[in-house]
């Protein structure tokens, strides 16, 4: 899934019976998780959840971790 240049990989936990996604494209550590019980909305949590931290990082003053370019 990619939105706003973020990357994000998605990976089904059997366990708690959700889907957890993260961002891959924003260096050693993940900024942005998100998940969801139900497959067709996750790029609805993925898109909200990556505006969450970009809007906190404005609210912060801080700049974002901008999304590192992938190769194919």
């Amino acid at each position: 899934m990619e939105y706003k240049g973020y990357i994000a990989e998605v990976e089904f936990d059997d366990v708690a019976g959700v889907y957890c996604g993260y961002v891959v494209n924003s260096g050693p550590y993940s900024i942005v998780t998100f998940e969801s019980e139900d497959e067709d909305k996750l790029y609805h949590e993925f898109c909200f959840s990556v505006d969450i931290y970009l809007e906190s990082c404005l609210e912060d003053g801080v700049d974002p971790v901008k999304p590192m370019i992938v190769n194919p």
